[in-house]
């Protein structure tokens, strides 16, 4: 470095400043990232005598969560550190395509966004609960948790454009802490691992435009999503398993939190005491993605009880027990007043058939949309619990119907697909030195590398389009979605213009008797 340029210098000492992402201060980040808003609803939505108790057991819970979490980060040797011009040119990616997707709403933005933006205004300048007197009375009730702290500070500062760019900034927050806990669990800790792995994060998805066309072959006239870049829809079958890309674009609220606890879920599997601090918070932003992950949990935990790897008094520690009676009631009965009204079938829980010839599109839709990652990991993970919970559950949700679009299927399925994500760049970051002397096997290695890289290229159609219809389609400044403006449009049960999804979703009717309304909201609405 003697005959080095001023600029080679530079360049070799930014080379050398690097963040070690087993720092304890990630792990902070993300428990208050995902915390912050828990303890702003509970705050803000729950009377006093409810409120405090609950506060108090979280502190605990989350301060003995630390406790132990920091205590075995710093056992570890950091194997994972990313150079500050990578997290720079990371970031930098983020947030031009997050901006493409829509975020902040500098350019137009998915359906989904006439919904966000008014439970986004609506929070921001209603008091808490929000309740709705100009039609059906009724009050909000939602999966609020990533629209909280937007709301709060558009709340104060009495602006639903600033509210916007919080929304925004909160967001991309959240997902450079799924990015970084995600470097940390591949091993991603090369510049190449880094930037591949940040593509798969917003890339990943099946090969649906393969199943499509499939499926085409087979029931011609029949099959209705040929072009679609969302669904297998044949007769009355209707499927999705979205993208990361559509994801983001259309329900972010509902998938960066489920990620971030999926992981952690992962690295500390074995601290079932922790399990509610955990997963319990998932359920104010997605209901579907909660009770994956309760499954998860508890398979997790009747594996570990049968390999007595755990006591099951761990299980009911004080933080698994105590936020589940406080928290966990708090939260269960905000929501069972919305399932508690009375909904039509196409809004309620019932089954899907495959008579006949019909069972060849689930076959179809298994294969191509998880089925061939599942088997090209299933080497390296055949010891581990997870790969069959998740394999069980996207086997078993496409029997299941329920919302106008079948949002069980869609949303039950983030967390399996976000862990089978993660076994596939596991795979391809996997090494073959350990099958040097075995020809074979890493012949068969080689094979299931490529296999996993060829329906990932095959399904980047899918999450390409949704870039496409943004950039090519509309040009920024047209088209925001802010029609909607307020939930109060939709209260009106019997207004057969508006669709189920919108009357019956955000709702809680018939306020009286319902127990979140009599004892725990904070105030009671003006009747």
């Amino acid at each position: 470095m003697d005959n080095a340029t001023p600029w080679q210098r530079v360049r070799s000492l930014i080379n050398r400043i690097s963040i070690n992402v087993h720092t304890p201060v990630l792990i902070v980040g993300i428990v208050g990232y995902i915390y912050i808003p828990i303890i702003i609803f509970v705050s803000g939505f729950a009377k006093l005598y409810w409120a405090i108790p609950t506060l108090i057991i979280i502190g605990i819970s989350l301060a003995l969560l630390l406790k132990d979490i920091i205590a075995k980060e710093k056992e570890k040797e950091p194997h994972v550190r990313i150079n500050v011009l990578t997290l720079i040119l990371v970031i930098g990616i983020m947030i031009t395509l997050c901006v493409l997707l829509g975020w902040g709403g500098f350019y137009p933005q998915a359906g989904d966004w006439y919904k966000h933006n008014a439970v986004l205004r609506d929070l921001s300048f209603n008091s808490w609960p929000v309740y709705y007197e100009l039609k059906d009375r009724c009050m909000l009730t939602y999966y609020l948790g990533q629209y909280l702290l937007p709301a709060l500070v558009g709340k104060l500062a009495q602006s639903f454009e600033v509210a916007n760019m919080c929304m925004m900034i909160w967001g991309i927050i959240g997902l450079l802490f799924v990015y970084l806990l995600l470097i940390r669990i591949v091993r991603a800790d090369t510049f190449g691992k880094q930037l591949v792995t940040l593509f798969i994060l917003f890339f990943f998805c099946g090969a649906l435009v393969l199943t499509q066309t499939v499926l085409s072959g087979i029931f011609g006239d029949f099959m209705y999503s040929l072009g679609s870049n969302h669904w297998v829809l044949v007769k009355s079958i209707m499927l999705q398993y979205r993208s990361n890309m559509v994801m983001l674009r259309w329900v972010f609220p509902q998938c960066v939190v489920p990620w971030l606890v999926c992981m952690i879920f992962l690295i500390y599997r074995k601290e079932c005491r922790h399990y509610v601090t955990f997963i319990l918070p998932v359920i104010l932003y997605g209901s579907f993605s909660f009770a994956a992950l309760i499954v998860m949990a508890l398979v997790e935990a009747i594996y570990q009880l049968v390999k007595k790897q755990i006591r099951i008094k761990e299980l009911f520690s004080f933080e698994n027990v105590g936020l589940a009676l406080s928290l966990g009631s708090i939260l269960f009965f905000y929501f069972l007043g919305n399932l508690q009204v009375d909904k039509p079938v196409s809004s309620s829980f019932r089954w899907q058939t495959y008579s006949g010839k019909n069972i060849i599109v689930y076959i179809i839709f298994c294969i191509f949309m998880f089925g061939i990652y599942a088997f090209c990991v299933f080497k390296e993970k055949k010891h581990d619990i997870q790969w069959y919970v998740c394999v069980g559950i996207l086997l078993f949700l496409p029997w299941c119907r329920m919302g106008l679009c079948n949002d069980i299927v869609m949303s039950g399925s983030i967390p399996s697909q976000f862990i089978l994500m993660i076994f596939c760049i596991q795979l391809l970051f996997n090494k073959d030195d350990a099958y040097a002397d075995d020809l074979p096997t890493c012949r068969f290695l080689w094979i299931r590398k490529t296999l996993v890289v060829v329906i990932m290229i095959i399904g980047l159609w899918y999450p390409f389009l949704e870039i496409r219809e943004n950039v090519r389609l509309n040009w920024p400044g047209s088209e925001l979605a802010d029609g909607y403006y307020t939930m109060e449009w939709f209260t009106d049960r019997e207004d057969t213009n508006v669709t189920e999804d919108l009357r019956y979703n955000y709702y809680t009717y018939d306020l009286e008797g319902k127990i979140f309304y009599e004892y725990i909201a904070a105030k009671k609405d003006a009747k």
